[in-house]
């Protein structure tokens, strides 16, 4: 999991009446269909957000170590191939890189919320940007692997899916905890400065590992259980059943993140909304 959080602010908190200030820079979404907006949203992250791209990267930098040796077969003298792109995933996503999506880009976010924008479709784009960043790397990693070490080969597209289920299930987990939990950054200085945001920033940072090691385990029990009463995972011809189901259940993991985010949104928007602007 990650161990790289760089708590950096790239601007000062806007005011929302200032048309000059970096609310307005923030370059709203344009709202020209879905496609429009999720490339926008892309092009967003790869041209004013590099830092949170370069979290990523570092983290995946140190998690492809850790996992390797935490993962190694002694009896094979290599990695055991099952989880381990799973395991790189949980790496990166349970941590604020997932959980403070609206905090990490709070003007932008802010501003999309005081132009009418809902909580679910600010998340979904935002969703999509960790997964256009994340998974590439992630996917090739568990391509390679299933190609040099695994005796024989298992199947890749197979693989890939179950794959995929967990890192949906991580960004429902990431949506809900976004507006839980937001904060803004505030850089080590001006961290150190505002000792009495301390409290909630640890909260706002240890919560991802709460949920992996306690809730997570035990969201997937519900999945695992059904998925194999029905398909028998035991059954080699129903792999592909099992795999299908275990990305649904996923599926289903962010769509309900989505909607607990969004019906947070509309009961308590003024506390989300005073998260995202005042340096907590």
């Amino acid at each position: 999991m990650d161990v790289a959080i760089v708590d950096r602010d790239p601007s000062p908190t806007p005011r929302p009446d200032d048309p000059s200030g970096p609310a307005a820079d923030a370059a709203l979404e344009p709202r020209v269909g879905l496609v429009g907006d999720v490339l926008d949203e892309i092009r967003w992250t790869f041209t004013r957000r590099w830092g949170w791209i370069a979290q990523i990267a570092i983290n995946l930098a140190i998690g492809v170590p850790v996992v390797i040796a935490t993962t190694w077969n002694h009896h094979t003298d290599d990695v055991r191939v099952g989880g381990f792109a799973t395991s790189l995933a949980g790496w990166v996503l349970a941590s604020a890189l997932n959980t403070n999506q609206l905090g990490f880009d709070a003007d932008r976010a802010a501003a999309s919320f005081r132009a009418g924008d809902t909580a679910w479709r600010v998340l979904f784009l935002k969703n999509l940007s960790v997964f256009v960043v994340l998974t590439p790397p992630i996917l090739l990693s568990s391509i390679v692997l299933r190609l040099v070490v695994a005796h024989p080969p298992d199947s890749i597209p197979m693989a890939l899916v179950r794959d995929l289920a967990d890192i949906t299930v991580w960004l429902g987990f990431g949506c809900l905890l976004s507006v839980l939990l937001p904060f803004r950054p505030l850089g080590v200085r001006g961290r150190l400065a505002a000792m009495r945001t301390w409290p909630r920033f640890v909260v706002c940072l240890i919560a991802p590992y709460v949920v992996y090691y306690l809730l997570l385990k035990f969201w997937h029990v519900p999945e695992l259980a059904l998925a194999d009463r029905i398909f028998h995972h035991a059954d080699r011809r129903r792999r592909w059943d099992y795999s299908v189901a275990l990305l649904l259940w996923g599926l289903l993991t962010w769509g309900l993140g989505l909607a607990l985010a969004e019906a947070y949104y509309r009961l308590w928007s003024t506390r989300l909304d005073d998260d995202l602007d005042r340096r907590r």
